[in-house]
């Protein structure tokens, strides 16, 4: 899972997850945009643009270039660039110093690091989301 964090030494997500990553990865690069659902099961990284709604039972990372325009559930979400929607994530949603975030975050752990923009509702429930 080294796609969730900086460190490539140790390959886990802020020492967060003892799960592996899933069989594959798919790249929304910069220069697409995506209008409609996205689901499956592999881990996502975006850059570009997605409008609609995103649905995965892996791992997603909005980096710094990407806005989404979405609502978006995953196992596990990381956050560098826009984000226009709710959100919610099985296991943890991260908000890096980049992150703007603009709708509802529903997850057991929520992390925000210092300079991350954030207008909304935090739930911090058990239950999956």
């Amino acid at each position: 899972m080294t796609i969730f964090s900086k460190d490539k030494g140790n390959g886990t997500s802020h020492g967060e997850s003892d799960q592996t990553a899933s069989d594959g990865l798919c790249l929304i690069s910069r220069k697409i945009i995506l209008e409609g659902t996205l689901r499956g099961t592999e881990d996502v990284v975006i850059e570009g643009t997605i409008k609609g709604a995103i649905a995965l039972e892996s791992n997603l990372r909005i980096s710094a270039s990407a806005r989404v325009e979405a609502t978006v559930h995953a196992r596990n979400v990381v956050v560098e660039g826009t984000l226009v929607g709710d959100v919610s994530a099985d296991q943890r949603i991260e908000l890096l110093a980049s992150a703007a975030v603009d709708g509802n975050i529903k997850a057991p752990k929520v992390v925000v690091a210092e300079g991350a923009r954030f207008r909304g509702a935090v739930d911090m429930g058990t239950k999956k989301p």
